[in-house]
């Protein structure tokens, strides 16, 4: 009987410790969503976005190295 309880607290661990795993992974994946760029509609970003491109002013350049949007282009 002891070994039966064992083998339950056992599959327990497990079982909550794959559903603690999932869950992690299934919010990073939604977080992860959220952390594209906004920019501007008609902005010279915007435009390259829906080319699959860059922006290539050098300011915008300068932005997307800081991890930011320029604030020129983007109001």
């Amino acid at each position: 009987m002891g070994q039966k309880l064992t083998n339950q607290k056992t599959n327990m661990k497990k079982l909550l410790s794959v559903f603690a795993v999932v869950s992690l992974i299934t919010s990073m994946a939604a977080f992860g969503a959220d952390e594209k760029k906004k920019y501007a509609e008609g902005s010279c970003c915007a435009k390259a976005e829906a080319k699959s491109e860059k922006c290539k002013h050098p300011c915008c350049v300068e932005a997307e190295a800081k991890g930011e949007v320029c604030k020129k282009c983007n109001k």
